[in-house]
């Protein structure tokens, strides 16, 4: 049975290996962005990056970052990444969201938790998130396609 424990900066190549290996990964045309953005995200204050493995072997990880709308309201919990090898969608998300979950409980002041999808990438996993809980909430996400620089 995988093991779901916070990853710590130790756990960098781990991380970037299980995001390499996902299919439709943008990050794959630039590794080195991804060790910089992952590690950053280790050492944020309001980010947890959660990492599952069977012995040795890594198996997937999520990561949850936390932002104040205002902080007198509460905490807005968002799910930036959720990703595992591939055969192990399921019940392994499953037990992300419920890590996640937990973590929200137990800081007490989280008043909402969203789940960022992307429907090209993951066509099957609308129908599993809303079997655990979300609902769609009427809005897309966009992702600028052009040049910024």
């Amino acid at each position: 049975m995988p093991e779901i424990r916070t990853a710590k900066k130790r756990d960098l190549e781990a991380l970037v290996g299980v995001c390499l290996a996902w299919e439709g990964a943008p990050a794959a045309s630039d590794p080195m962005l991804l060790r910089e953005l992952l590690d950053q995200a280790l050492g944020d204050d309001d980010s947890t990056i959660y990492l599952a493995q069977d012995g040795d072997a890594s198996l997937g990880f999520a990561h949850v970052t936390f932002q104040a709308r205002p902080v007198r309201l509460g905490w807005r919990a968002t799910i930036e990444e959720l990703h595992v090898l591939p055969g192990l969608e399921g019940t392994l998300e499953e037990k992300f969201l419920e890590a996640i979950v937990r973590e929200c409980q137990a800081r007490g002041d989280v008043i909402a938790l969203y789940l960022l999808t992307q429907p090209d990438l993951e066509p099957r996993q609308f129908q599993f998130y809303e079997s655990l809980g979300f609902r769609e909430r009427g809005r897309d996400v966009l992702i600028w396609s052009g040049a910024l620089r």
